[in-house]
């Protein structure tokens, strides 16, 4: 597996506006063999100390960002230093390092130098806001909830530059966070300021907020109703004891809003409820002049139901004007609600050229759960592997793990070249695995002869780390000779950090996950460096939608060099260009980057995160994940302001145009190419 060092992300100077870098661009350069040093959690505090004391402002920035992202609590001292920097550049991000930090010993010196009466940047100010909610305990809430409702001694100005984050942030201190304090903002003439406070009330699910968030249904800006809205579930309802009669009528009322982010998630509530009273009204907006709210509408009735209902879904197929999002949300809402209606409309895909249709069809018999075996026998001897796996997975989903032809048929896959298909059979064995699948597991391990099949690997080592919970001395039957190439230390760090969670005997043997052999000079991220870092102005790239539209995006390349390095890179190999977008979520995000359709591939590598202070507040381009550092090619972005996402998804883009062509696209849609 080809790795890309998060290393070179040292080099960087993040903030919301252009970062500023090192004075003297040669300094950049001479100082990436000190800073790169392959791993993001080989920890050099001589070297970290010397940086924060370099006369260059730049250096003294990336040295504070590269502590956080390290993760490494022993440079708290460190960056409680750079609090005192005279930059003010540099104790914004030595705030925001903090905040990565998570260390509760620095919320004293992050007060302090609140307190501290000389001159703070307004970012430095807004980042402690959020580095405390990060950071959390009880001396961090009682702080930042003073800040809400009185002030906190702070001056008026710094105060203001807290409140917004204060009020944002204030879901990540759970328990701890005051509700009395954030309530008020949520009526005030701010619009920013009550939509912050309204996103924190439904994250924290507070039961005296629900009359407020109910009313905020009613908000003259949309921003708020949309966030409102999503908010009305009937779980929350009955916490803050919520009339169901008025909750319903609300939720109805918004389907008609002028918004079709409002319409998308009252429809998204209100399929929480599943309530038929809402049926006729959500049928109404199956002619809905948006393509989105559309598709939710079907979702929505497939769970309020009702005759009306499942007669309205059925009937999808037959439309015209349906797109292929449509029909696909349609035939998983009758597999959940209606078997016989679905039977008849998944014979047709069963048997369809579109291996999406073949493998929709296969997904809905696993929810509807026919009492024959035949649709699943079918579908594993189908011509395309993805389809194959699909039909295990269907028939585990209907039948259960234990189901002994489930288990046949998967042992029989363990040594298939198709990673797909061992990754499914893998999941079916994993938790009834016996020592006597211990080669065929094995066999699983290198059956692809690749090292580009890291997800097979991670499938595998699940099964046998089940399996050694329940055979004690499983390391050393490993011991032999014809199976001792196992314990050999694998270069993949996820895997050796897999093993670290989850099988410690056999991380003794393989040794630490870190560091990470990058297999890449020093001469490699210099490059990137010229290219990227002391670059002028960023990249840009056009992405072109089939049908739909173009959207422009620039790439953050100080803020994220190594993945926009690597998006470029399959950029220029035209990696995207007839993609189909796998995942869209309306209102929430549209997502590609996998050649084969199904949400499960990838390019054969990973490349590190590189968290930085971009917040997906509007449309914004990130890596998708499925753990820390699993990117590759996949990518989403957002379609609303979604700032649960912040600090977990590296941000390496943002749209640079018009929006107008995103909210226009369904799954299934075209990406003809992105090209700069």
């Amino acid at each position: 597996m080809q790795k890309l060092s998060i290393a070179i992300c040292t080099l960087l100077a993040v903030g919301s506006a252009a970062p500023v870098l090192a004075q003297d661009p040669a300094v950049v350069e001479a100082l990436a063999p000190l800073m790169m040093a392959g791993d993001r959690r080989a920890y050099d505090g001589a070297l970290f100390a010397q940086s924060l004391g370099h006369p260059d402002e730049g250096v003294r920035r990336f040295a504070a960002m590269t502590i956080g992202r390290i993760g490494d609590r022993r440079g708290t001292p460190l960056l409680v230093t750079a609090l005192k920097d005279q930059n003010r550049a540099v104790v914004t991000d030595a705030i925001f390092a903090l905040g990565l930090l998570q260390d509760t010993s620095a919320v004293g010196p992050i007060l302090a130098r609140l307190r501290d009466p000389d001159t703070l940047a307004t970012d430095a100010a807004a980042e402690a806001a959020s580095a405390l909610s990060k950071i959390g305990g009880e001396a961090a809430a009682r702080f930042l909830s003073d800040v809400l409702a009185t002030g906190a001694g702070l001056s008026r100005e710094r105060r203001a530059a807290m409140v917004p984050n204060a009020l944002l942030e204030s879901w990540r201190m759970g328990k701890l966070a005051s509700i009395p304090a954030i309530l008020p903002y949520a009526s005030d003439t701010s619009v920013d300021l009550r939509w912050r406070s309204i996103y924190a009330l439904a994250r924290l699910r507070a039961p005296e907020a629900a009359n407020v968030i109910l009313r905020g249904i009613r908000d003259d800006d949309a921003m708020v109703r949309e966030t409102a809205a999503k908010a009305l579930t009937r779980a929350f309802a009955d916490s803050g004891q919520l009339p169901a009669r008025t909750v319903l009528a609300e939720l109805g009322r918004a389907f008609d809003d002028t918004r079709p982010g409002v319409r998308i998630n009252a429809l998204a509530a209100a399929a929480t409820w599943r309530d038929s009273a809402l049926s006729s009204r959500a049928i109404r907006l199956l002619s809905d002049p948006d393509a989105n709210v559309r598709v939710q509408a079907v979702v929505t009735l497939g769970e309020t139901r009702g005759e009306a209902a499942l007669v309205a879904i059925d009937g999808v197929f037959d439309r015209r004007d349906a797109s292929w999002a449509m029909r696909r949300a349609a035939l998983t809402a009758l597999a959940r609600a209606d078997t016989a209606r679905f039977a008849r409309r998944a014979l047709g895909w069963t048997r369809s050229n579109d291996v999406r249709e073949r493998i929709a069809a296969l997904e809905g018999w696993g929810t509807a759960r026919p009492s024959d075996d035949g649709v699943f026998r079918a579908g594993i001897v189908d011509a395309d592997p993805r389809v194959q796996a699909a039909a295990l997975e269907a028939w585990r989903t209907a039948r259960g793990r234990a189901d002994s032809a489930i288990v046949d048929v998967a042992r029989g896959w363990l040594r298939e070249r198709d990673s797909d298909l061992r990754g499914a059979a893998l999941g079916v064995i994993r938790r009834g695995a016996t020592l006597g699948d211990l080669d065929a597991v094995m066999a699983a391990w290198r059956a692809g002869g690749s090292d580009t099949e890291l997800d097979a690997r991670l499938a595998a080592l699940a099964v046998l780390s089940d399996l050694a919970r329940r055979t004690p001395d499983l390391v050393d039957r490993l011991s032999d000779p014809a199976r001792r190439w196992f314990l050999e230390r694998p270069a993949e760090s996820l895997l050796r950090a897999a093993a670290s969670r989850d099988w410690p005997a056999l991380a003794e043997r393989w040794g630490p996950a870190w560091p990470v052999e990058t297999g890449r000079s020093l001469e490699d991220y210099r490059g990137v460096v010229r290219t990227f870092l002391l670059a002028k102005q960023n990249p840009k790239v056009i992405l072109e939608v089939e049908g739909k539209g173009s959207v422009e995006l620039e790439l953050l390349a100080r803020e994220a060099p190594l993945t926009v390095a690597n998006f470029l890179r399959l950029v220029d190999r035209r990696y995207f260009d007839g993609n189909r977008w796998h995942r869209v979520v309306p209102n929430f995000v549209v997502q590609d980057g996998d050649r084969t359709g199904t949400g499960n591939g990838g390019p054969g590598w990973a490349i590190r995160d590189e968290i930085n202070r971009e917040r997906y507040s509007v449309p914004m381009l990130g890596m998708a994940l499925s753990g820390p550092d699993t990117g590759g090619s996949q990518w989403f972005i957002n379609l609303s302001a979604q700032p649960h996402l912040d600090g977990r998804y590296t941000i390496f883009g943002r749209v640079s145009g018009s929006y107008a062509t995103l909210p226009r696209i369904v799954q299934g849609d075209v990406i003809r190419s992105i090209h700069r």
